[in-house]
């Protein structure tokens, strides 16, 4: 892809990293080894699907403005919009889900913020950065090694 001059260069262990898009750098910026290390050229994608409860139910032409912004989104295939369910398809190694709540905060689209929603949110949020440090680490088992003489 194509280096966009306005969007910030990250330096990471004495290299620069250019990005195409904002979206990039900051993927980059929350799991710098697996990008540094060339993990994400060796994986295939990594499809997720989660379901977001909103506040409120939106008209139909509010849900095609976000449906529209959703889907420009890198990694983001697929998005379905029932009552205040949202669907949502997306490619782990280049959107996140906290990458898309922070779009549709943006997009002034409140997410339900009752306990359990926050628990679920924040739980997926966990496992997906655990998902993506496990893939900097490989497929090896870490444990195949004997115990050191005393």
């Amino acid at each position: 892809m194509a280096v966009v001059p306005d969007v910030a260069t990250v330096k990471h262990h004495k290299m620069y990293f250019h990005f195409c898009s904002e979206q990039c750098r900051e993927t980059f910026k929350t799991t710098p080894q697996l990008f540094a290390s060339g993990a994400v050229e060796k994986h295939s994608p990594v499809i997720k699907q989660r379901n977001l409860r909103l506040a409120k139910t939106r008209d139909p032409d509010e849900v095609e403005v976000i449906e529209g912004y959703l889907l420009e989104l890198m990694g983001v295939t697929e998005v379905h919009f029932q009552g205040t369910r949202l669907q949502i398809t997306y490619d782990l190694l280049q959107v996140t889900q906290a990458g898309i709540e922070q779009l549709l905060i943006k997009l002034e689209t409140a997410l339900d913020n009752s306990w359990w929603q926050r628990l679920r949110r924040g739980w997926v949020h966990n496992a997906e950065q655990n998902e993506l440090s496990n893939l900097v680490r490989g497929t090896g088992a870490c444990c195949n090694q004997p115990p050191p003489r005393v």
